[in-house]
């Protein structure tokens, strides 16, 4: 069995997309599709920069969808079969038009107003995240009291946590002195927990005014990491996952217990690759970003 995947926000980088565009006329056609609805020149930004303008959570979420969804047009051509879709928070989403759920137009529409409605959101929070590596669950359980919450549970031990701009240098030493590894991501706020509440009344609203699909191929959920094809509970995990933990270890799992044997991780750079790596070393992942990798 195998499935495809899609990287979340941080997997983004200057000229990312590029190769694709330049060999693959129907990759320009959904640039062009996506850049209509944005209202910029999203391929420019992607291409060439600036780097600062990538990590706008707004631009980032929609120039990742784009290669990502170019990406998928081109891996299309191999006619391999999927038993499931999957993706790490915004991956979710790009799942949504390759699976039947969504227009690409409604697509594009809904990742829009999700980007500019946790943009604001975390502006009104002012928060941010930490990738902590080397500390078990338990020790950041415990913790949790203390102004942070647990975002995602990427893979053994790397957990992502939110927390306030205000605990960060506290928490951060905190973490230190426990052993930990503490990476600073670049994204604009904390995201995937209460600090979002604000996004999650929007986002509901967006969701709500879409016309949705059952999906022809089951999407593995964040929030439940179970597979659903019911456009009602897809439309629900969309919503709850911007203030849920995201469970990608567990999604992982879930699929290779399934009898999933080949991930293909298709959208920009390899973050996906080495997470799974260390979830189950004995899982194959194949990465489509450029022409060569077909």
């Amino acid at each position: 069995m195998k499935a495809v995947i899609f990287p979340g926000q941080g997997s983004q980088y200057v000229g990312m997309g590029k190769d694709i565009y330049d060999n693959f006329p129907q990759v320009r056609s959904i640039f062009s599709q996506v850049e209509e609805i944005a209202g910029f020149e999203l391929s420019k930004k992607c291409f060439f920069g600036p780097e600062e303008e990538l990590k706008d959570t707004s631009t980032q979420q929609l120039a990742i969808l784009a290669v990502s969804l170019g990406c998928f047009e081109i891996f299309k051509q191999k006619h391999i079969k999927i038993d499931y879709f999957a993706g790490l928070s915004l991956g979710e989403y790009s799942c949504l038009n390759p699976a039947g759920v969504l227009s690409l137009e409604n697509l594009v529409t809904l990742v829009k107003a999700r980007g500019l409605a946790m943009q604001e959101a975390s502006l009104a929070s002012s928060s941010c995240m930490f990738a902590v590596i080397g500390l078990e669950e338990r020790v950041l359980r415990e913790g949790q009291a203390s102004g942070f919450y647990i975002a995602n549970k990427n893979c053994p031990g790397q957990i992502v946590i939110s927390l306030s701009q205000e605990n960060r240098f506290k928490i951060k030493e905190a973490l230190i002195n426990l052993g930990a590894r503490v990476v600073e991501l670049e994204v604009s706020g904390g995201f995937h927990s209460p600090f979002m509440e604000a996004a999650k009344a929007r986002l509901e609203k967006a969701v709500n005014d879409m016309d949705f699909f059952d999906a022809n191929i089951p999407i593995v959920s964040n929030v439940t990491a179970r597979a659903h094809q019911n456009k009602e509970e897809i439309k629900k995990n969309l919503i709850e996952q911007l203030t849920s933990t995201v469970l990608w270890r567990d999604c992982v799992e879930f699929m290779a217990a399934k009898g999933v044997e080949a991930f293909f991780e298709v959208g920009p750079s390899k973050v996906l690759r080495g997470l799974i790596r260390k979830i189950n070393p004995q899982i194959e992942v194949i990465n489509i970003e450029k022409k060569e990798d077909l």
